[in-house]
């Protein structure tokens, strides 16, 4: 697999419209995952697929259904990382605090201290309101809105799982120990899913890992991962592609891992 079949575009109605990539720098994408935008770039042929290579990418408030938020999401969000940045609410696939400095979107590192939020019932909603500390692990949380009991836990919630993980683990020899006790494989999330979900896992040793999607035939589907990784907190992301990156049909599909000795597999549910 290379860059090219990483991310893609959808339309609003979730529409495969082409893949996107970023030849000199993947990472300059992480930012802009599951978000309306705005890109310039030239189309590229790459081994799986051909993807535009981005050159401009801007979050854009151009969608046809915004969503109804609960709450202004600047109101119940700051950026104490960059006080004089401009926070400006986005509805577009969600209730977002958009933050930028001299017109640039940074990254305010909101959540720099571990909360724990087991217990804490932030309603029956749906929207995905962040990563956070729950039941000893980071795991992505929904509920309606970021206040319960009158309490505002915006900065308990984490824009990465690698922000997590770095501030919730328990830490040895005064840094942050990131080599988890055993192997795992968490449910993907979220689940059911369209197009795009996560796939967590544990590697408590280096190990050659393959994860690889079959449908309920048993006939491989994809292979996400095919490589030797280093001990930690690992994920993957599948976009509902197969091996040639054409998109797969709705239905029912197995994820399989396979770490050394350590062999698990799970259910997941695509839908259209």
């Amino acid at each position: 697999m290379d860059n090219c079949s990483i991310y893609y575009l959808e339309n609003e109605n979730g529409e495969f419209l082409t893949n996107v990539t970023q030849l000199d720098s993947i990472e300059m994408l992480n930012d802009y995952i599951n978000r309306f935008v705005d890109i310039e770039g030239d189309t590229v042929q790459c081994v799986e697929c051909e993807a535009i290579n981005v050159t401009s990418i801007a979050i854009s408030d151009d969608c046809q259904m915004p969503v109804d938020c609960f709450v202004d999401p600047c109101l119940v969000s700051e950026c104490t990382s960059y006080p004089d940045a401009e926070c400006v609410a986005n509805y577009c696939g969600g209730c977002w605090a958009d933050y930028y400095l001299d017109g640039e979107l940074i990254n305010c590192d909101l959540s720099m201290d571990c909360v724990d939020l087991t217990g804490i019932d932030f309603g029956p909603c749906d929207m995905v309101l962040g990563i956070g500390w729950i039941n000893d692990n980071c795991e992505y949380i929904s509920g309606c809105d970021w206040v319960a009991d009158s309490v505002v836990y915006t900065n308990a919630f984490f824009n990465s799982m690698d922000d997590c993980i770095e501030a919730c683990f328990p830490a040895s020899n005064d840094e942050i120990n990131q080599s988890p006790h055993a192997f795992n494989l968490y449910n993907n999330y979220p689940n059911p899913f369209n197009p795009v979900t996560t796939f967590r896992y544990d590697l408590p040793e280096n190990s050659h890992v393959t994860i690889t999607i079959y449908d309920m035939l048993g006939r491989q589907v994809k292979t996400l991962i095919n490589q030797t990784q280093d001990a930690g907190f690992k994920s993957v992301i599948w976009d509902a592609t197969n091996d040639y990156g054409n998109p797969v049909s709705a239905g029912v599909y197995l994820y399989k891992i396979q770490a050394g000795e350590f062999v698990q597999t799970k259910k997941m549910v695509l839908l259209k």
